[in-house]
This record gives structure tokens, sequence and C-alpha cells, in this order.
């Protein structure tokens, strides 16, 4: 009988510090899983639009995915006034292209959209690790899921003023109450290997206060 209670007395404990093992390591994976915030990379956009006298398009000089500099001519169009070129307010690409040669153009209409070589990411960060974060602080941005992950510089331009929505705990612990979220933009400069759509992380417990 002493041989049985002591075999049941010897499993009870290894039961209760594996339960005890499992619990730390779940508390871990969650504050690990806090600390790393991802979101979805975006580039900037810019319309644009005809400034000029009523005129008809005599020519489009560029396609979409054109990577374009700052002056190029984009498009070429004939008025009374005569002939008068639209270039690229800024560097980047040619995302969408809405005129067409012969079409009729008034002040005001959208003629293309440019993709800015910038890019951004928007991040949702709980109450309680926002005081890490400022606006102009550089922060480290992963890109964990490319061939060879990187890591870019990016600048945080914005941080919401109040809470987006409430957060619920991964685990509810007796007299805490839910977090709220705030929206942090994050952008950076583009380079050959990020495209629109990719996964950007930002881990908060390498940030430092």
């Amino acid at each position: 009988m002493k041989i049985k209670a002591g075999l049941y007395i010897g499993i009870a404990i290894v039961l209760i510090v594996g339960g005890a093992l499992l619990a730390v390591k779940g508390k871990d994976a969650v504050s690990q899983a806090e600390s790393r915030k991802q979101g979805i990379l975006d580039a900037e956009q810019k319309t644009i639009f005809y400034q000029n006298s009523p005129g008809s398009i005599v020519e489009v000089s560029v396609a979409v995915g054109d990577s374009i500099k700052q002056g190029e001519v984009l498009f070429k169009v004939k008025s009374a006034e005569g002939e008068t070129d639209v270039v690229a307010p800024e560097d980047g690409s040619v995302n969408k292209i809405i005129v067409k040669p012969g079409d009729l153009v008034q002040l005001g209409m959208p003629m293309a959209v440019l993709q800015k070589n910038n890019f951004y990411t928007d991040l949702y960060i709980q109450e309680s690790e926002i005081q890490k974060l400022e606006v102009e602080q550089s922060i480290g941005v992963y890109f964990p899921y490319l061939e060879h992950p990187t890591e870019v510089t990016g600048v945080i331009t914005s941080i919401a003023a109040a809470p987006q929505f409430a957060s619920l705990r991964m685990s509810r612990e007796k007299g805490q109450a839910d977090l709220s979220v705030f929206l942090v933009r994050v952008t950076m400069e583009g380079n050959a290997d990020l495209l629109p759509g990719m996964t950007a992380e930002v881990k908060l417990d390498e940030v430092t206060d």
C-alpha cells in the first residue's frame, strides 16, 4: 500500500510540475506574440490632375508599371494655347492610367495614379506598450517571410490620439480590464525587395523607452 501511495504521489507531482511548466511556456508564448506586431505593407499614392486649359491628349508617354523620375513627361496635351507637357511631380511608378490619346481633358480631371517610393504599415499597439513609442521615432521594421529576411529603418509618422477599439486580453486575469489599442503608422523608403502586400513586423520588446 505504501508503494502504491508513493507511486500516486509521484504521478501527482509530475502532473503538477508539468502543468506549471506548460502554463509558463503558454504565458511566454502569449507575451512573445503580444510583443510582435504585424501589419501589411502599403505604398502611398498620388493622383495626377490636369491643371491647364481644356485640350485633347495627343500622347501618353508612359505605361502602367513604369518607373518614373520627377519632371519626366507623362502626357502631351494640345489646347488652344498650344501643346503642353504634363510631368511627374515626384519619383515613383505608374499605378494606373486614366486617359488615352484623343480624350478631351479639362481643369481638375484625373489623368493617372502614381505610386510613391514611400511605403507604410499601420500597427495596432496596446496602451500598455504605447508609451515606448513617439512620433518621429526611428524603429526597426522586419520582413520575416522574404527568402532572405531583412530589416529596414522606419519612422513613426502618426499615433492615434484616442483608442480605436478595445482589445480583449488573450488570457483574462482577475481584476484586469481589457486594454485599449492605438493606431500607429510607420513609414519607410522603398527598395527593390519590398512590395505592397508584404507582411511587416515590429518587435516591441526590442524598442527602448
